[in-house]
């Protein structure tokens, strides 16, 4: 406990020192935080992406609604297809009416509106998402590696700490 103390006592009586601590943590924090986003955006938006790959959804008559996908649950999909040309540049909607829906703007995703992706697109498709379920011992393994970073650069760029 005495150690303990004694780097509270380092970090409190300079404030050079308190200065790299708080810049090394919050850039371990930033790391961290990014390694949810990109599990997640694996995770859920890929689950939709992956699924179009598994049913060959690659034209026209191929596409699938979203209950022939298994992802009429996944809302932050739906969300971001309705409104973010980003993900609509990858997958083509064709609307109730058999047309396709305008790559920019807000559209609505009705139980009827299809879906399909280029089969050029398969190669992105895989690299950005994935081909199977993350794993989440990579996101558990990433985290406890940053925080053994963390601990390792406060240590060694400290003084006083170790």
């Amino acid at each position: 406990m005495s150690n303990f103390i004694e780097i509270l006592d380092v970090l409190s009586s300079n404030p050079d020192v308190l200065s790299i601590v708080l810049t090394i943590w919050s850039l371990i924090l930033g790391i961290i935080i990014a390694l949810f986003i990109s599990f997640y955006n694996r995770k859920v938006s890929g689950s939709f992406f992956r699924s179009l790959v598994v049913n060959e959804a690659f034209d026209e008559e191929n596409a699938k609604t979203l209950d022939e996908l298994h992802q009429r649950e996944n809302d932050a999909v739906i969300r971001k297809l309705e409104t973010s040309s980003m993900y609509r540049d990858i997958v083509t909607i064709i609307g109730e009416e058999g047309e396709e829906e305008p790559k920019h703007g807000r559209i609505v995703i009705t139980e009827k509106t299809k879906f399909y992706i280029n089969e050029e697109d398969c190669t992105q498709i895989r690299n950005r998402f994935g081909e199977g379920n993350e794993n989440a011992l990579v996101l558990v393994a990433g985290v406890i590696g940053m925080i053994i970073l963390g601990v390792l650069l406060t240590i060694v760029l400290v003084p006083g700490v170790a």
